[in-house]
């Protein structure tokens, strides 16, 4: 027998008028998570149907689960005077989105919306920063892979700061968000950057540590560089400066040393002559025929 025709048939047959509760009316889940409605009626339920996005998915008669596809199931939570049931949808994908609708014997349907959404990721780009006192700066912050588009927002040291002005781009049936903040550095402070969707119970976040420094600090701190690198030069040319005077002294006092050994040599020679022979380049010697010498 074809259970789900069994229902359909019934449903359409009159019966006593039933008061059909179905909560919640809007349920936003994430992918691959649970999806959960409650049917509950005035009358004990004698054929109560689910359906999704029209399609036929879980039949129960009296007091049990009839026939049902894979992934839904249902969970009799009946107390006295109250007959309820849960419905399940397991491992919820993107194509479960839509109507949700529960129909009693009696009773007309009553159709809730499910959404489908995705968690991506979300990141402040750069990381940390130094800055002086009194810097504007601003701040980026990008979400990857959600759905539908991630509401964004900022805080500095636990305060919230509002919302952002937000710029998305489809990426298939994903969105990439980014946001910016402005911000003027005072104080050293931790600035989050927050991305949420409905289905999210805790926003995802992202956190980078903001150090600021003063402007006289800042300012010794250049001097300091400044004086260190006009130290290492002025050490640097020194050095040069020495290292020439060094190879001009150690030229000046070979050419010295030369001379010096020069003129030894030359005496040297002077003085090995015979006597006979010193003076006879100097013309202006005449011997006297006695073996002597007379000057002009």
């Amino acid at each position: 027998m074809d259970f789900f025709r069994l229902g359909l048939f019934l449903l359409m047959m009159k019966g006593v008028a039933a008061q059909v509760q179905l909560e919640p009316q809007n349920a936003a889940v994430l992918r691959g998570s649970q999806a959960r409605f409650n049917c509950s009626t005035s009358l004990p339920p004698s054929v109560m149907t689910w359906m999704v996005n029209g399609r036929l998915v879980l039949t129960i008669m009296g007091t049990g689960v009839l026939n049902s596809m894979e992934r839904f199931s249902a969970r009799n939570l009946t107390t006295p005077g109250n007959f309820k049931w849960e419905f399940i949808i397991s491992t919820v994908q993107r194509d479960d989105a839509g109507e949700v609708t529960c129909q009693v014997l009696g009773g007309d349907p009553r159709m809730a919306k499910l959404s489908v959404q995705e968690r991506g990721s979300v990141e402040i780009i750069g990381g940390n920063r130094t800055e002086v006192q009194g810097v504007q700066m601003e701040f980026q912050c990008q979400a990857v892979g959600w759905f539908p588009e991630p509401n964004m927002s900022w805080s500095i040291n636990g305060l919230s700061v509002g919302n952002c002005n937000s710029s998305s781009i489809a990426q298939g049936n994903l969105f990439n968000s980014n946001c910016s903040l402005k911000h003027t550095a005072v104080i050293n402070s931790s600035i989050q950057c927050f991305a949420t969707v409905p289905a999210l119970s805790t926003p995802e976040s992202s956190t980078v540590f903001l150090t600021v420094g003063s402007i006289v600090k800042a300012t010794v701190r250049d001097q300091t560089i400044l004086i260190a690198v006009t130290v290492a030069i002025s050490a640097a040319a020194l050095l040069y400066l020495l290292i020439i005077g060094i190879i001009l002294c150690r030229k000046k006092s070979k050419r010295k040393k030369s001379n010096y050994q020069e003129e030894v040599r030359r005496t040297q020679s002077q003085n090995r002559m015979p006597e006979n022979m010193r003076g006879r380049d100097n013309r202006g010697y005449i011997t006297d025929g006695r073996g002597g010498e007379t000057p002009v």
